[in-house]
């Protein structure tokens, strides 16, 4: 809902600004007709491309956006020029459509970045990369106990909680509500089914004290909770695509799959 806000707010403001012939209220209604597309075909080719292309082929998701952007670009335009005309008091039912005018090659040129920015966000909320591990040592920083080692505590008994420490608290994350796992450098970025942590302690170290019959490395960035793996895929290449709990897709590897398989029934 904020992104459709800022979208509608920004198509006003810009409207309104180029046009000195537009008072607020017609440039409001031009925001409202620029953002409705955006709203309906976003949403689709947002879900498609996280499940249909994200850890394909080159070649699949070379030619997937490059009919997924041509579709969403003209389909936005055609819908944008039947609301205008509506605004504008022509018939929903009886009214002649003439899109490709002066301004056609602008406004595809916009709906085609527009896909590029909804691509990019979907390929981002896909993988979810660490991109900068040390942005969170102010906000929950952790400092975790050595993993105990399998003399100490046998395999059936390992702790049900971890705790990570966020300013002066210490709070505990139950680790069946552990989603994933994913690495980098000396941190990793614990994705739990209501929000995610940032502990400073290697993936190496969250796998020794992980219960190896839940949590599985499925690639040498990731551990997944295969408790909270709503359905697998497969990604090209002995890959597979695996879609979590709260909303994330994780590749696999090669190896992380083959373990996967084992399990399969």
């Amino acid at each position: 809902m904020l992104a459709v806000a800022v979208i509608g707010c920004a198509y006003t403001v810009t409207i309104f600004v180029a046009r000195d012939d537009t008072d607020l209220g017609a440039a409001f209604v031009g925001g409202i007709a620029n953002t409705i597309p955006v709203i309906l075909f976003g949403g689709l080719v947002r879900r498609f491309i996280i499940e249909k292309l994200v850890g394909r082929s080159a070649i699949r998701q070379t030619l997937g956006h490059a009919v997924l952007c041509t579709a969403f670009s003209v389909l936005s335009f055609w819908v944008l020029i039947i609301l205008l005309g509506m605004a504008n008091g022509a018939s929903p039912f009886a009214f002649e459509v003439k899109p490709f005018g002066k301004g056609s090659a602008w406004q595809l040129l916009e709906n085609a970045t527009t896909y590029a920015v909804i691509a990019a966000l979907s390929y981002l909320q896909a993988w979810r990369p660490i991109s900068n591990a040390k942005w969170a040592a102010s906000e929950a920083e952790v400092t975790l106990p050595a993993p105990p080692s399998d003399r100490e505590v046998p395999r059936k008994r390992q702790a049900s909680r971890h705790f990570i420490r966020s300013g002066e608290d210490i709070l505990p994350v139950d680790v069946s509500r552990v989603v994933c796992i994913t690495g980098a450098d000396d941190y990793s970025d614990v994705a739990t089914l209501d929000r995610n942590h940032l502990v400073r302690m290697t993936l190496a170290e969250f796998e020794k004290s992980l219960d190896a019959a839940i949590f599985v490395r499925v690639h040498r960035s990731s551990i997944v909770n295969v408790d909270l793996i709503e359905r697998a895929e497969p990604a090209g290449g002995g890959r597979m695509l695996l879609h979590m709990a709260n909303g994330q897709a994780i590749q696999s590897s090669r190896a992380g799959a083959r373990l996967l398989r084992a399990r399969i029934i």
